[in-house]
């Protein structure tokens, strides 16, 4: 390939150890997954790790896809033509396009949704894969960059057990973030041997990450282009064929993620509108965010909090900043030792000193802004006061063109770093937790600046108003840090001779960090208008007694089960469905339509209005009604069960605490 650079050194410290290849790898991150997820592998059938609110949604969508797929591969050609119009939210069209589709996830289970029909089996399962995966991509991409399988084994573990993580456990299109250090260890590869088929793999890797994931379709695929645009200008790539061939690479990603784009669109036509620049705030991390732990982590979860907010425990790991720092300031300093044979007059050498000790100066005045949300303090009795942000980087700025205009070692330094792997996932890190704080920029909770680089991107951008929790980028923070971390490391260990002790304390220090051991199983919400529904998903080995009589109900059949509308009632109607697949009033996602939000409303208003809920039964198309008489708080079911009567429901049946009625069309 013209113009391309030597691939980094393989195995600079002789023959890479057998117990340090991809297997091995792969062997110590499903081990520490299953330590680090007890007590999960002892109810893998049964129970749901973290809580019974989005688990069992997602738990769902799995099965919905995997269910679809299954009949396909097996010669139902029809099948997929309903994938988008899934049973919840009946009659709403694109259901699914509520949330994510997890059609890459789908694919993974599959063969055991085959064998089992068990979806909290085919989630657990999935579950732990995201920690395994997340962990062999990391050491595939640090292995590439170091040289050094070793340490990239516990680049691995920083990668997959980062503390951020914890915070997701009940997200696993979040926790799915594998194919990030996949995707950029095929375009390294790419670019290092010229094989086309590296690059295919990049490219596979990128649209199954943008696939498992909304936010990481936006946030990662620019990512990654600007990964491609940074490879061709180091290498000084010009020929024709390369260029031909990544163009094919980014056509053919866009063609394949094109399909499941588009019914999203349909549903924002329809209805789903975007999300409010205030909702979008209000899930924005804070600069306090990386410095709150989630309270479940073992060593900083009661030590870091200094700014608790939704989606905002944001703490990226004590020693992975650390690792990172060390390969930062070493890369850094090699590079300005590099240039020193740069001849310059000694006048301009201490105007040179003199400029970098005010743009140091003015550097750290700038975090410190940035961290506390502004400074006013006295020296020798002058006053002095921050003038904002904006003023900090002012100053800054002007003292760092200041230093590149005098000193000519510090312009070769500069070039020299932006052209080096540090300095790429630095400008990453910084771009990505910047994006982080959302639309305006705030400090514990103190506005730094009324409008961020966010802001642009929610209002030109298409897909960046229809997502809301821009703090989820924290996950491309934890990327690069693990990413840098592995440059760290390896320095280290380049210059002691204890390297297997150096590893293994790292790498128990930083399972340590992230560990949040042991996992809550079957968590609820605390009651609220309604009784919690029980923490046992299959009393009795199955599923509650009312849904096997649901299995014999004609196939067009449409549920609608009460309480609705009770976030906690609602996704165990969903989850319950993928044992019968009948169509459901209920529903639970990251969006609404309109008729279930007014059917929910008139059915919350029994006594107030009892025609109007009647007429929403009749008007939802439900068939037969389903009443969980032990949701109800002081005998509630009584008034629900007179009134269905009432109204010429058919009683078919008593299923322990659940009623089943058939309703006339």
């Amino acid at each position: 390939m013209g113009g391309r650079g030597a691939a980094p050194a393989r195995h600079p410290d002789g023959p890479r150890p057998k117990w340090s290849g991809p297997t091995a790898a792969a062997c110590l991150y499903a081990l520490a997954a299953l330590v680090m997820t007890w007590p999960l592998t002892t109810r893998l059938t049964t129970a749901i790790p973290w809580d019974l609110g989005d688990p069992l949604l997602n738990s769902w969508i799995v099965a919905w896809g995997a269910d679809h797929l299954w009949r396909f591969v097996t010669g139902d050609v029809h099948a997929l033509a309903g994938f988008w119009q899934a049973n919840i939210f009946h009659p709403s069209p694109y259901a699914l396009a509520y949330s994510e589709h997890l059609t890459p996830q789908a694919l993974q289970v599959l063969p055991v949704w085959a064998l089992t029909r068990n979806p909290v089996l085919c989630y657990n399962l999935l579950f732990l894969s995201t920690f395994i995966l997340c962990g062999l991509g990391m050491y595939l991409l640090a292995r590439e960059l170091t040289g050094d399988a070793r340490v990239a084994l516990v680049a691995g573990l920083c990668y997959a057990f980062a503390p951020y993580r914890i915070g997701q456990y009940s997200h696993v299109q979040v926790l799915s973030s594998q194919w990030m250090p996949f995707a950029l260890y095929g375009l390294r590869r790419y670019f290092d041997t010229g094989r086309p088929r590296a690059l295919a793999a990049g490219t596979a890797a990128l649209v199954a990450q943008g696939l498992s994931c909304g936010y990481y379709l936006l946030f990662f695929a620019p990512v990654a282009a600007a990964y491609v645009v940074f490879e061709i200008g180091r290498r000084r790539i010009r020929t024709g064929k390369v260029l031909l061939q990544l163009a094919v690479a980014g056509v053919v990603a866009a063609a394949l993620t094109w399909p499941f784009i588009q019914p999203y669109l349909a549903l924002r036509a329809l209805e789903f509108p975007a999300r409010s620049i205030a909702e979008v705030a209000g899930f924005s991390a804070d600069v306090q965010s990386y410095a709150t732990a989630h309270p479940s982590e073992w060593v900083w979860g009661t030590r870091l909090r200094a700014y608790p907010r939704p989606e905002g425990e944001l703490f990226p790991g004590m020693l992975v900043v650390l690792l990172a720092a060390v390969a930062c300031s070493a890369d850094v300093r090699g590079r300005w030792d590099a240039a020193r044979d740069v001849q310059v007059p000694r006048w301009r050498r201490t105007a040179a000193r003199l400029a970098a000790t005010v743009a140091l100066a003015t550097g750290a005045l700038l975090v410190a802004v940035i961290l506390t949300g502004g400074l006013s303090f006295s020296i020798w009795g002058v006053r002095i006061r921050s003038m904002g942000l904006v003023g900090a980087l002012l100053r800054a700025g002007a003292a760092v063109a200041l230093l590149l205009a005098l000193s000519r070692r510090a312009r070769a330094t500069l070039v020299s770093w932006l052209q080096g792997d540090t300095a790429w996932f630095t400008v990453a890190l910084a771009a990505a937790a910047l994006l982080s704080l959302g639309p305006s920029i705030r400090t514990g909770g103190r506005l730094l600046a009324g409008t961020a680089p966010y802001a642009w991107l929610y209002s030109t951008v298409p897909g960046f108003d229809g997502i809301r929790v821009p703090a989820r980028l924290a996950m491309l923070v934890a990327l690069c840090l693990s990413a840098l971390a592995a440059m760290g490391l390896h320095r280290i260990a380049r210059r002691t001779q204890h390297v297997p002790a150096l590893l293994s304390v790292t790498a128990v220090l930083v399972l340590i960090e992230g560990s949040a051991v042991p996992l809550p199983l079957n968590a609820v919400e605390p009651p609220g208008t309604y009784a919690a529904p029980s923490t046992d998903l299959y009393p009795h080995g199955s599923a509650p007694p009312v849904y096997a009589a649901v299995t014999a109900l004609p196939s067009d059949a449409v549920l609608l089960e009460m309480p609705v509308g009770a976030p906690a009632w609602d996704v165990r109607a969903v989850f319950y469905s993928t044992g019968h697949w009948r169509r459901l009033v209920n529903g639970y996602s990251g969006g609404f339509p309109h008729r279930y939000v007014a059917t929910s409303a008139a059915l919350s208003r029994i006594d107030a209005d009892p025609t109007l809920a009647w007429e929403s039964v009749r008007a939802s198309g439900a068939t037969h009604v389903i009443v969980h008489r032990s949701a109800y708080l002081n005998g509630g079911d009584a008034r629900v069960v007179l009134w269905l009567e009432r109204h010429g429901a058919a009683r078919v049946g008593d299923y322990g605490d659940d009623r089943l009625y058939a309703v006339q069309r």
